[in-house]
């Protein structure tokens, strides 16, 4: 840390002495204006210039996020950054923390303090390169033979298919070929707990973190065994070492709570069911009545009630329901409506209820290999900054998205098309490649409803798809930010990513209960059915554009067989020199889905891309079709 401003590299040795000494009594001379003004204005605000410097002391000049916390580590704001200096104006005298965040660099934090009113004060920072004096990162786990693999990828399915005796035939191959392996073990472990055999599937999953002690499904199934016996402290000690493997997983965050409960820790209970609750919101729905047990311990019987309130509200038919209406009754008597600070409730019959044997192969299994994780799953990890400017965030992203609207009728481009199907045990048995001219339409067909036209090779047919399962309006899933349907989703700010070597707001987006799902839908045959999203989206801390986006369905869709729905766009600048213009747009959209009894992964790459302005004669006729967003669509398989 030191005050004043980063030096500018000078050439000649003899100017660099002047200019210090010009420097250093100028700034003498200002200190002294400084103390005199301050001392006849104390009342007045002061400004704090924050200067960012590179390693060799030159001004950093690239994007960054500077943040101001004061002493009681409230975020007080999130600095103007310009020619690496940051301002932070209107402050009151006191004690502050500055926060820096830069691509490329560890996170720096400095104190400073503000003596009196009316102080111009400045504060120089010099950023650290990412990897100085950092260990290298532990070995991974053993890699399996591809032979092994495929064998074990198929146990993996059985298992998940309650076909136990299938499963234990491609164990025992797999065994022949990785007999030390961490993963092969963990299934033999899994074999066992499905068969009940408890004692066998501890001595796998033990022998599986004895080769590879980070092996977190292992640890995580040993927990699990140790809630079941209600042992509070062994459970706590397992889960401790898997959420700091996976500290973004709310499923073990709401395990590790449980655990607390066990052990009496209420304090940590508090911690970790809040956690899992910020992490995956209305999933870890039991975290509430987790919570709910722990307040009531502690007396608080209002945040208690709210807590069972909400998890009554998500989970109305769940496997702690009857537990948490018995608790309502005790907290809110039917005759009095109105929730009593007072109301006594019995803390003696609260135990964590204990897991059944079964909940570990239904809920420990791993997920699918061939589609990635869930966006609720886990939350990627984000820097813990002064906070989020939310609403800023949203309306310079819907800004862009507009801009974006208003600008193009039409775009064209190159794109090809890579597609998978996916076999029982994960594995692709069909791949085909092909490319398309493509053309898309965005339009407002009447106020508060757009629509995107997709066109390959000049036409709509579903037969130039692979499989005839036709993936469209997968690019336009950024229109969730747009001013028309933003007030369909909840949103909520995660925190500052670093993304693909730039820094990125990361925002969580969630299809309102009470409003229509207006932007996605599949269509099989003559009929519609609207799909509600839930996703994640990476916004340019600098630019607010969209540079990324993930989406996962709300819930299974059983009229049409859908039962997952994965999908990832990635956008880039593209120039058009003849417009004179820069739009972000879709540089790859990937899809994975398990729609009528069918596994598929389909990936979409755009290149060469052409413009065709709004005030341009259109060239081609559009052929007329129903002004409805389409998704993946296919032949009724029933």
């Amino acid at each position: 840390m030191g005050l004043g401003f980063c030096r500018q590299k000078l050439i000649a040795p003899s100017l660099v002495a002047i200019s210090l000494v010009v420097v250093s009594n100028a700034h003498s001379q200002q200190r002294g204006q400084q103390e005199q003004q301050q001392q006849q204005n104390p009342d007045r605000p002061s400004t704090l210039f924050v200067s960012v410097c590179l390693p060799d002391g030159s001004p950093y000049d690239l994007p960054a996020i500077v943040n101001l916390y004061n002493f009681s580590g409230t975020p007080v704001g999130i600095g103007t950054f310009r020619a690496g200096t940051a301002e932070f104006d209107r402050l009151a005298p006191g004690s502050y923390t500055v926060e820096v965040v830069a691509v490329g660099y560890q996170k720096l934090t400095e104190a400073v303090q503000i003596i009196t009113g009316g102080e111009r004060q400045q504060l120089q920072v010099t950023l650290v390169a990412e990897g100085s004096n950092t260990n290298a990162a532990p070995p991974g786990p053993p890699i399996l033979a591809p032979a092994a693999e495929k064998e074990l990828s198929k146990a993996l399915e059985d298992i998940r298919a309650n076909k136990p005796e299938d499963a234990k035939k491609h164990l025992e191959k797999a065994s022949r070929a990785a007999t030390a392996n961490p993963e092969v073990n963990y299934l033999w472990g899994m074999y066992y707990a499905q068969i009940r055999d408890m004692g066998k599937a501890k001595e796998y999953w033990e022998k599986a973190i004895q080769i590879y002690p980070r092996h977190v499904f292992s640890l995580a199934a040993l927990a699990q065994l140790a809630l079941q016996d209600s042992n509070g402290p062994a459970a706590v000690e397992l889960l401790v070492r898997v959420t700091d493997l996976v500290p973004s997983s709310w499923r073990y965050q709401e395990r590790l709570a449980e655990a607390y409960l066990l052990a009496g820790n209420y304090e940590e209970v508090q911690k970790h069911a809040e956690r899992a609750i910020e992490l995956g919101k209305e999933r870890a729905a039991e975290a509430q009545f987790i919570l709910a047990q722990a307040l009531l311990h502690t007396k608080d019987n209002q945040r208690a009630l709210k807590a069972l309130d909400f998890y009554m509200a998500s989970q109305p038919s769940g496997p702690r329901a009857a537990e948490a209406r018995q608790m309502l009754g005790a907290l809110r008597p039917v005759a009095q409506p109105a929730p009593s600070p007072a109301a006594p409730v019995s803390v003696s019959a609260i135990v964590p209820r204990k897991p059944a044997t079964t909940s570990i192969t239904e809920e420990l299994v791993p997920p699918p290999k061939w589609m990635p994780p869930d966006v609720d799953e886990s939350m990627p990890a984000v820097e813990s900054v002064a906070g989020c400017p939310l609403e800023k965030v949203r309306d310079e992203a819907g800004k862009r998205v507009g801009e974006f609207v208003d600008a193009v009728n039409r775009i064209a481009a190159t794109e090809s098309l890579e597609n998978e199907v996916i076999d029982r045990a994960g594995l692709p048995v069909r791949r085909v490649s092909r490319n398309y001219s493509y053309v898309a339409s965005v339009q407002q067909i009447r106020p508060g409803m757009y629509t995107m036209e997709e066109y390959r090779n000049g036409a709509m047919d579903l037969d130039l798809f692979p499989e005839r399962v036709a993936t469209l309006g997968l690019t336009a899933l950024v229109m969730a930010f747009h001013s028309v349907y933003r007030d369909d989703y909840d949103v909520a700010c995660e925190g500052l990513s670093r993304w693909h070597g730039g820094l990125a707001w990361q925002v969580h987006f969630r299809q309102k209960a009470d409003k229509p799902a207006r932007l996605r839908s599949y269509r099989v045959n003559s009929l519609s059915f609207p799909v509600a999203l839930r996703g994640r989206a990476w916004i340019a801390a600098d630019s607010f554009q969209i540079v990324s986006l993930e989406t996962d369905i709300v819930s299974p869709i059983p009229q049409i067989q859908l039962k997952a729905e994965h999908i990832s766009v990635e956008y880039a600048p593209v120039k058009f020199v003849s417009h004179q213009t820069q739009l972000w747009l879709p540089e790859s959209a990937e899809i994975f889905f398990d729609y009528g009894h069918r596994r598929m992964h389909r990936r979409h790459y755009f290149r060469d891309y052409m413009l065709f302005a709004v005030d341009e004669k259109q060239q081609i006729s559009v052929p007329k079709v129903e002004p409805d967003t389409e998704s993946p669509s296919a032949p009724n398989d029933n």
